[in-house]
């Protein structure tokens, strides 16, 4: 599963190669999880899973306590966040981009979309065998204080994205 972070530090690597060899502006914007209504059916994200669950009127059930603790940001956010940096974002420099009223915990997150269609979060606590086959991410929390630094402000708060989310979808 290291093979996603460390992708991530490899492309910034080249854009900060290319930014010296050829003399090119590079502003990097390091996304937190960004969940919103343009996710595919498709994604297996736990968050667009418990997007879905929602949308079909099932009980989330969860495959952990759901302690872990991760920064989200709405997609709208998220957009307007990269425009921010490439407009006034400093040439060489990288901006995490979360909304830190989006830091929740994995539980949040599925009671969130769980109450929205009136049901219930289930856990389904993987025995220690099943339990090899999961991240073992705990705690992935972005500051974004380089971001708020330069005029940056999120719109959405947590609660209202995924109300926006959901209703969107439905």
């Amino acid at each position: 599963r290291a093979c996603y972070p460390e992708s991530k530090r490899l492309s910034e690597a080249l854009c900060y190669s290319y930014m010296s060899e050829r003399n090119v502006d590079v502003k990097i914007a390091r996304l937190s999880r960004v969940f919103g209504p343009t996710m595919l059916e498709s994604d297996t994200k736990a968050s667009s899973q418990f997007i879905l669950k929602a949308l079909s009127g099932e009980n989330i059930v969860l495959k952990s306590k759901g302690e872990q603790f991760f920064s989200y940001t709405y997609v709208a956010d998220v957009v307007k966040a990269m425009l921010h940096i490439l407009l006034h974002g400093e040439s060489g420099k990288a901006y995490n981009v979360s909304n830190k009223e989006s830091n929740v915990k994995l539980k949040d997150f599925a009671e969130a979309c769980a109450h929205w269609a009136g049901k219930s979060v289930v856990f389904d606590l993987p025995s220690e065998v099943e339990q090899k086959g999961y991240s073992i991410a705990m705690h992935a929390i972005l500051d974004n204080s380089k971001l708020m630094s330069i005029g940056f402000t999120p719109i959405y708060p947590f609660d209202n994205a995924i109300l926006r989310t959901l209703e969107i979808l439905k």
